[in-house]
């Protein structure tokens, strides 16, 4: 398997993952799968900035789930751009989110995920996620370098 395709499946794991239908939760057990143990998640919008790590994002969105602000939530890809170094890997994953897989788009943004390569595989080891607001606007398609 190749390094990109590898970071390929963390990141289509990272995904389907969060993502679930009405009546359903997110697959938590996944969450293991990818993300190291003490991974931190931060989640930036025109409302703030919201640290996390993986066992309080679980409990954050499992409120939004129970309080019923969350029925269902799909999240999908965009655009990537990956940079490597060796075991270590930079990625910015433009997403848009629904509320179903086949419903309307409700946001978009930009993921910028740090993953290192371990025995074999691609562990997440840090997640940042801007929404779109106000005044950010994410491309259509990767950005040129800056």
């Amino acid at each position: 398997m190749s390094i990109d395709s590898s970071i390929d499946r963390v990141i289509a794991e990272m995904y389907e993952m969060v993502s679930f239908e009405p009546g359903t939760r997110p697959d938590w057990g996944r969450q293991l799968e990818i993300f190291v143990p003490g991974a931190r998640l931060v989640r930036v919008n025109d409302q703030g900035v919201f640290e996390f790590g993986v066992d309080s994002f679980r409990e954050n969105l499992e409120s939004m789930i129970d309080s019923g602000v969350l029925p269902s939530f799909w999240e999908g890809e965009i655009w990537r751009e990956i940079h490597l170094f060796g075991e270590v890997a930079q990625v910015l994953s433009a997403y848009e989110t629904r509320q179903t897989r086949n419903g309307a788009p409700l946001n978009r943004g930009v993921n910028s995920i740090q993953l290192f390569e371990r025995d074999g595989r691609w562990w997440i080891s840090a997640m940042i996620w801007r929404r779109e607001g106000r005044a950010v606007l994410i491309p259509d398609k990767v950005p040129a370098a800056v």
